[in-house]
């Protein structure tokens, strides 16, 4: 995804009920890959027997792929709940027809429209369906004669979960969603678009220089953001820890990203004295301040620092040790690499603490 100079004017942000809803509807179909969300996933088993049996039953079409058209109404912050599923009854069915297949195929071979419109490719993933799994072949074929059936059944569950829980918890997150798109909008203002996207979305790939950003999927798109087609980021609590990104016609251009921390953040503590020092004595070595002017610019690799700083990598471990057990930078795993970045917020606390040290002056 590639953004212009004006990319301010082409970007957007968002909340949205419903998708909310099938984001949480999701964890609760796969509890196991989202730890973060363990207290709703407690608290959905209190919900009555036929409810979860009807989830259950109709969990195949938020399990993994989620049709983009659940995304109406997203970009009004006027829609509620209740409007937004309005709008999708009353979709085209062929529409409604190739979203709800990709969620029963491989989306990295089958293309929902192309099931819908060429009578080889979906013959050919009906056949392929039957030998390994009958139940998801007979509800593609279903779908693909008539999808309305499966959207009732599927929407009718989402409104008794919303009615029965979820219209509570939206009230609990919806503002600090807000809260949180409120400090996107600082941030872009003080810092400008590209640093607040490196902070709100981890996963993603930021290249300043090139103006670009990066999501690896087997989905190939190379896009340019203009004013004539902007990309919405919509907040959510649920999505974590995906980061969802509809590119398809005719729908918008859209990035789901996870907003946190959502719980009211208490007032940061201070380093104590002792932190101070460690962080400073991190930083007062000329390897170690190479090493955080390299990861400001953006997430690297022992091996990349290696080549970078023409330090052999023993030594690169070493001086990053050293800065993370100062709590000065996080890693994550891509592929087969560990990638250091620096961490604002630790940085932000010193940046405090000595400002702190400033005295007034007095007269």
């Amino acid at each position: 995804m590639r953004f212009s100079e004006t990319v301010e004017e082409d970007l957007a942000f968002s909340v949205s009920p419903l998708l909310e809803a099938v984001h949480s509807w999701h964890v609760l179909t796969g509890p196991g890959h989202h730890a973060l969300h363990v207290p709703w996933v407690r608290r959905c088993r209190r919900l009555p027997a036929a409810l979860r049996r009807k989830m259950r039953d109709h969990g195949f079409v938020v399990a993994d792929y989620i049709p983009a058209f659940f995304e109406t109404l997203a970009d009004d912050h006027h829609a509620d709940f209740a409007g937004q599923l309005a709008v999708i009854r009353r979709l085209p069915p062929a529409q409604l027809a190739a979203e709800l297949a990709q969620t029963l195929v491989d989306t990295t071979r089958y293309r929902g429209d192309d099931l819908v419109e060429d009578t080889a490719t979906r013959d050919a993933a009906l056949t392929e369906l039957q030998q390994t799994d009958p139940i998801r072949a007979a509800r593609l074929s279903e779908v693909l004669t008539d999808p309305l059936p499966t959207l009732e059944g599927a929407l009718t569950a989402l409104e008794d979960y919303w009615s029965a829980a979820f219209a509570r918890e939206w009230d609990r997150i919806e503002p600090a969603l807000y809260e949180s798109i409120a400090h996107a909008g600082q941030r872009i203002a003080h810092h400008g678009v590209f640093p607040m996207l490196r902070t709100l979305v981890p996963q993603i790939r930021i290249d300043p220089a090139q103006r670009t950003l990066r999501l690896d999927r087997p989905h190939h798109h190379d896009i340019t953001v203009t004013p004539a087609r902007p990309v919405t980021f919509t907040a959510s609590h649920y999505v974590w820890p995906h980061v969802r990104i509809t590119c398809d016609t005719p729908w918008p251009l859209r990035v789901t990203y996870p907003a946190l921390p959502l719980a009211p953040a208490s007032t940061p503590r201070p380093p104590s004295q002792d932190e101070l020092l460690s962080a400073l004595r991190a930083l007062a070595a000329a390897p170690r301040l190479q090493i955080a002017t390299c990861l400001a610019e953006r997430s690297r690799s022992t091996q990349e620092l290696a080549t970078l700083l023409g330090l052999s990598q023993s030594v690169i471990s070493r001086h990053l040790q050293q800065m993370t057990q100062a709590g000065l930078t996080t890693t994550r795993r891509d592929g087969y690499y560990v990638l250091y970045s620096l961490d604002p917020t630790r940085l932000g606390q010193l940046a405090t603490a000595l400002n702190g040290l400033v005295a007034t002056p007095r007269n």
